[in-house]
């Protein structure tokens, strides 16, 4: 049977002391996918790789086990176009490296480089798309990439209810564009994009456009495959949707684009040949390619029991369902509140479980710090690292950003009442 939502809290202590509204951010990691990390410290702590007495071969094969789990569970991808990284942020930037730098290869004791991802010189100024809604994750790596290669960088701006359409991307795009980079769920809003729909638009009318999607707020809060949405990348962080360990993450990368990818770190693990005139990067597996250097073993092990948590001990769908409903009753206890402005979709079937509002006559870290100080009630406030978002929506001179209640699937519906109530209570409503 899936574990229910009591369950869950009894694998997570710190949430018998506090009302955790802070989920988009980070989320507590469950006693399971802490003992899992325990175990490789207790019982077979060694290196990965290439280890050949017993102990050594068990953490190898744990390890990639965990590669496994995190690939098939979160993304529906095989493990050998996954790559582990420490968050979103590394993710993005292991991508933004490859797209300026053509893989470094030697042959016959000489470096040769080969076909650029993207030849960004030839048949007229090149362009790079993103959009108005996007963590600084997902817009700072893309303008340095537009910087260093003279590419222009384009910003959409989604046209209904907070949510981004194909059409709005399409009026962006042309035979110039050749990378496309959006996210999958808002971390401020709680928009869902059609991310399969959009991809699909993109790639049938310029076949040759590549597509990066963040879904730091997607694996883990619901079901994500990234074969079916068809897109090139697609990272997230472990330590959000997947209840897995901080410094964990993952990046999909479609098999095809990987083999022609030169790693941003090269050193031992990834090569698979080094002379003292050069050296030759695995080919074995595309995500192998990027593992330089001894990885966070048990942080990985960690994400690798996470997914298995998520996926099977609870069930996507049933994570998704839940975090909408509480949502939604949020929604619907605050939204007539005096002076309470919520933002993000107003179409259920659009909206995640996210609730980002702000008081008149309040600056949002007073919101959050009044919160804590009456109820122990844990909320996030600020710009939520989406600065040309809260400038565009015109938070930031007027109440410093906003606050934001994001729900996890242990929430309970007595802390969205208790949160309605403190509400209520600090507008006089």
């Amino acid at each position: 049977m899936p574990l229910t939502p009591e369950q869950v809290r009894e694998h997570i202590p710190f949430l018998e002391k506090y009302v955790y509204l802070d989920n988009g951010a980070t989320t507590p990691v469950p006693l399971p996918v802490q003992e899992a990390m325990s175990a490789y410290y207790n019982e077979y702590l060694a290196n990965v790789e290439r280890g050949a007495y017993s102990v050594a071969h068990e953490a190898h094969e744990r390890f990639e086990r965990a590669r496994e789990n995190a690939a098939k569970l979160l993304l529906g991808c095989e493990p050998g176009e996954f790559v582990f990284t420490r968050n979103l942020t590394h993710a993005s930037n292991i991508v933004a490296y490859a797209l300026e730098h053509p893989l470094l290869t030697t042959k016959d004791g000489t470096f040769t480089l080969s076909e650029p991802l993207v030849d960004w010189k030839s048949g007229g100024k090149k362009n790079i798309v993103g959009t108005m809604l996007e963590h600084h994750s997902n817009t700072m790596p893309w303008l340095r990439l537009a910087h260093h290669v003279g590419a222009e960088y384009r910003v959409v701006r989604p046209s209904n209810d907070m949510v981004l359409s194909p059409d709005d991307l399409l009026e962006a795009v042309d035979g110039n564009t050749r990378f496309v980079a959006f996210q999958h769920v808002s971390n401020v809003l709680g928009s869902i994009h059609p991310v399969r729909e959009i991809t699909r638009a993109l790639k049938e009318a310029y076949p040759d456009i590549m597509v990066f999607i963040d879904g730091s707020q997607g694996p883990g809060h619901l079901p994500v495959d990234v074969k079916d949405i068809g897109c090139d990348f697609y990272g997230f962080s472990g330590h959000k949707g997947p209840l897995g360990p901080q410094g964990t993450g993952g990046l999909y990368i479609r098999k095809e684009v990987g083999e022609r990818m030169d790693p941003m770190e090269v050193g031992g693990g990834m090569m698979a040949d080094v002379t003292l005139e050069g050296y030759t990067v695995r080919t074995d597996a595309v995500g192998r390619r990027f593992d330089a250097g001894t990885p966070n073993i048990p942080g990985m092990i960690g994400l690798g029991r996470a997914a298995e948590y998520v996926a099977k001990d609870i069930g996507m769908d049933r994570i998704d369902e839940r975090e909408r409903h509480l949502a939604q009753r949020l929604i619907g206890r605050i939204k007539d509140l005096p002076g309470v402005k919520i933002y993000g979709p107003e179409n259920p079937e659009h909206r995640g479980g996210v609730v980002t509002f702000t008081i008149e006559g309040w600056l949002c870290h007073d919101v959050s710090n009044a919160l804590d100080d009456g109820w122990r009630i844990l909320t996030r406030s600020g710009h939520h690292c989406c600065l040309p978002l809260a400038r565009w929506l015109g938070t930031i001179d007027r109440y410093g950003g906003t606050t934001r209640a994001s729900m996890g699937y242990y929430n309970m519906e007595r802390e969205v009442d208790l949160l309605a109530e403190a509400l209520e209570s600090l507008t006089g409503g």
